[in-house]
């Protein structure tokens, strides 16, 4: 008695591959050209750029929240700039939506010595001081004669290695400090810009201060839903609303199910 042939097992496993492979090739040549695009990238410090960062002319804007677009350096890190001032961004952490960033200033090469600064300045709709930041002030420009009135208290607050801005001495203050508005008589202009002094050890100096920065929380979508469900993040400009991008077409928030659910695991 002739045995069925399409019935044996190795005619169904010949089967099952056919169709998975019919099914993978089709899933491959579909692919929407958003879910491929938005692959994290990075400026050549390993750390991976994704949504809600994008880096321009290596991730589209869609890969991105509007206002989060970074700029790689020369030394190939990401830079973000906020209003007047560009920030060296040290790590990011997309778990609790936090970024540590350093004044890209300090950085400079040409001095060793602390360069002036421009007021820390926040687009409070997307990036807020995350807690135990501090404001420290720089007075530029400070009266020399007024100052030597209670030069005992105020000579340790002097800044002496820095690139002059004008005349006088600068002096370096935290925003707590009970001195600060008797300084800010004796001095023309000052400036403020956030530290994290927690971050670090208690032994450290200015400079060490400024390179370790400060750390931001920012404000978009959370990308954690439609990345769990096989997706990538990012934004449609025409809408102005939150998109995940799957690998059929992008969707509200996140990924369907159904084939494409089924064969993301091949991704």
């Amino acid at each position: 008695m002739k045995q069925n042939f399409l019935l044996t097992p190795f005619s169904l496993l010949m089967n099952l591959f056919i169709v998975l492979s019919f099914l993978l090739a089709r899933k491959a040549i579909c692919i929407h050209p958003q879910f491929l695009a938005c692959n994290p990238r990075t400026c050549g410090d390993g750390q991976n750029i994704t949504f809600p960062f994008y880096i321009q002319g290596q991730q589209e804007p869609f890969c991105g929240y509007p206002g989060f677009f970074l700029s790689c350096n020369h030394n190939g890190h990401p830079i973000l700039k906020l209003r007047d001032n560009e920030y060296v961004i040290r790590h990011i952490s997309y778990k609790t939506q936090t970024v540590r960033v350093s004044n890209a200033a300090v950085f400079d090469t040409a001095t060793t010595c602390i360069p002036p600064f421009r007021s820390t300045s926040l687009p409070e709709d997307r990036f807020k001081l995350s807690s135990n930041q501090t404001g420290l002030f720089f007075l530029y420009e400070c009266n020399s004669t007024l100052l030597g009135n209670r030069n005992s208290e105020l000579n340790k607050y002097k800044v002496d290695c820095l690139i002059e801005t004008g005349t006088g001495p600068t002096l370096s203050m935290f925003e707590d400090d009970p001195l600060l508005g008797y300084a800010s008589v004796v001095c023309e202009n000052k400036v403020k810009v956030a530290v994290d002094v927690h971050g670090g050890n208690s032994t450290d100096g200015l400079d060490r201060m400024l390179e370790r920065g400060f750390v931001l929380n920012w404000i978009a979508s959370n990308c954690s839903i439609c990345e769990n469900s096989g997706g990538k993040c990012g934004f449609d400009d025409a809408t102005y609303h939150f998109k995940c991008f799957c690998p059929d077409r992008p969707h509200t928030s996140n990924c369907i199910t159904g084939e494409f659910s089924f064969l993301s695991i091949f991704y």
